[in-house]
């Protein structure tokens, strides 16, 4: 059982748009290394241009916006590690000394998170140039720099005009799955209130961590399609702005300006996990009034209906469409209905006996949900 969990958590996806995906990013990295390498050779004359095509392929990342990233990481870490390599070796050279004088500088010097993800091309590329360039380290580095920007400019020319990804319709859909299955699961929750009998924990168990995972799923691929929008092109084929323009009193554009307030996506997938988080919180009070041993709900029988009433309404507001001409009328319903349940338990002298009553904390709770569902 866990082996076969483990096999399907490893196995590269084989949906057609992933491997649509992968095949882009192939043909891209392919296109960026030999056009930086034929560059690097024959326009500019170096004799074996290998960090050319090296670079260009960190400026081929499945959005623009982490290409970008990637290659000023990278050309920062080269530029720093090869600075460093300089005077090591010609004042140290390739030796013991030299060796532990770049790696201590530049593990220290990659520390810094400017460099993001290419922290260990500092250190690298300081050793690498001390140990084959030597004392003629200058020399040596000098036409591997202009390598190294022939290929990250390649690289990010090539991705940004060759198909530049944009993910919205994926990250739409998987908004559009969360909120059916936030509508499942109030459904179910309803259900279980009222169930007559038998434990409805172990079910709602199972249900609960599907929704855990539905909501990560889908805010993985509304992010991914809000990065996509940053700096690309085809964003403005969707009416999007990719870079935003200049505040008053500056200057210029600026190129990784975050569009997403365009984009409706990630405010309904906003408004889905705090929706689901006060499902969960509801399900735990429930928990709390949960006879341990029978699994019977200690609420009285007529606000157990209606309570489970609430929550059908809360499922149908959740599954409406945006726009849908019937939402106003399920939200009012849906507020009437919470009014309705409070009126008793607003009343001088309706505290029950203890610290906590079940009851008014499940009211707090659906209202914080509608709240969350109100515009």
């Amino acid at each position: 059982m866990r082996a076969g969990y483990l096999a399907r958590r490893l196995a590269p996806r084989m949906d057609r748009r992933s491997w649509e995906d992968r095949l882009k990013i192939t043909v891209k990295a392919v296109i960026a290394a030999v056009a930086a390498w034929l560059i690097a050779k024959h326009l500019v004359g170096h004799a074996v241009p290998y960090f050319a095509p090296l670079a260009a392929l960190l400026g081929v990342y499945p959005t623009v916006a982490r290409s970008l990233r990637e290659s000023v990481g990278y050309g920062a870490g080269f530029l720093v590690g090869a600075g460093l390599a300089v005077p090591v070796g010609i004042y140290i050279g390739p030796n013991a000394a030299g060796i532990a004088v770049v790696l201590v500088i530049g593990l220290l010097l990659s520390t810094w998170r400017g460099f993001g993800n290419q922290a260990a091309q500092v250190a690298f590329t300081a050793l690498f140039a001390l140990l084959v360039g030597g004392r003629e380290v200058a020399a040596y580095v000098r036409p591997r720099l202009d390598d190294v920007v022939i290929g990250l400019a390649v690289g990010l020319i090539v991705n940004i005009t060759i198909f530049p990804p944009l993910f919205l319709r994926r990250g739409e859909e998987a908004v559009r799955q969360a909120r059916e299955y936030v509508k499942e699961a109030l459904e179910v929750l309803a259900r279980s209130i009222t169930a007559p009998d038998g434990d409805w924990r172990p079910g709602w168990d199972e249900e609960e961590a599907r929704l855990g995972f539905i909501i990560d799923q889908a805010r993985y691929a509304t992010e991914q399609g809000r990065e996509s929008l940053r700096g690309n092109p085809r964003a403005l084929l969707w009416g999007f702005r990719p870079w935003s323009a200049p505040r008053s009193g500056l200057r210029g554009f600026r190129l990784l300006a975050d569009p997403s307030g365009q984009w409706a996506a990630p405010r309904r997938m906003t408004t889905l996990e705090n929706t689901a988080a006060y499902l969960r919180s509801i399900a735990g009070t429930l928990r709390e009034a949960t006879e341990t041993g029978s699994g019977e709900v200690r609420l009285a029988g007529p606000f157990r209906e209606r309570y489970a009433g609430l929550l059908g309404v809360l499922a149908e507001l959740v599954g409406c469409a945006d726009g849908a001409a019937e939402e106003e009328e399920i939200r009012a319903r849906a507020w009437e209905r919470q009014r309705e349940l409070e009126r008793p338990f607003a009343e001088p002298g309706t505290d029950v006996a203890g610290i906590w009553d079940p009851h008014k904390e499940l009211l707090r709770l659906s209202r914080l949900t509608l709240t969350a569902l109100s515009p």
